[in-house]
């Protein structure tokens, strides 16, 4: 069970990659804007991309966590539906492939052939591997069985602020009441038969982002 807080934690990291990318990538960052550009946008693709980065990421943390625990499968849940309309009205489930190559596929399925770099850029953060380092992390056991679980996934809560990406919130007694520094990964979990919660991660993707270099 000591396995299970870092596993957190890592699916955390890596989905906070996922969003930092979106953010931080050309070519991901100008289908973000153009959501927002009122008759130019894509009635098919624009008006969907906020929830895309919100299920692939909810989709990956999902993947992680059932192949490193069996016994969470059919226990991990979110708040988003995986299923997209693609190019051609037929339904894309969106999920995280065999290979990076696999996820590439399916992206563009949704995506669109003309936004390739766009979904290799996804794939590839989706497909890495985090290396936490913390080995208090390690030593922390809270004491239940990964087959007495549930988990829940808010994948990005505050979206329209991850959205419209502001960097000039102020925090207020250390936190960040709006902008782009309140857009957290949410993932917990709970005793599956009483609901009751055991632990949480909260990962702040923007905490420390630099205005100007992105970093």
């Amino acid at each position: 069970m000591a396995g299970l807080l870092p596993a957190l934690v890592a699916v955390s990291q890596k989905a906070a990659e996922v969003a930092r990318r979106c953010r931080a990538e050309e070519p991901l960052f100008r289908l973000l804007v153009a959501e927002k550009t009122g008759p130019e946008r894509s009635a098919r693709f624009q008006r969907d991309f906020k929830t895309l980065a919100d299920v692939l990421i909810q989709e990956l943390i999902k993947h992680d966590l059932g192949t490193q625990f069996p016994e969470l499968r059919g226990h991990i849940h979110g708040e988003e539906s995986s299923e997209f309309r693609d190019a051609h009205g037929g339904t894309v489930t969106v999920r995280v492939g065999a290979t990076p190559g696999d996820t590439v596929a399916l992206l563009v399925a949704v995506l669109g052939p003309e936004h390739t770099r766009a979904a290799e850029l996804l794939a590839e953060a989706v497909h890495q591997e985090v290396t936490l380092g913390d080995t208090e992390l390690d030593g922390i056991d809270p004491g239940v069985s990964p087959g007495d679980l549930g988990i829940w996934i808010d994948p990005i809560d505050s979206t329209n602020e991850f959205i419209g990406g502001r960097e000039d919130v102020a925090a207020v007694d250390g936190v960040a009441p709006g902008g782009l520094r309140s857009a957290l990964v949410l993932v917990g979990a709970f005793e599956r038969h009483s609901g009751v919660p055991v632990l949480g991660v909260i990962n702040e993707p923007f905490y420390q982002r630099d205005p100007q270099s992105h970093r």
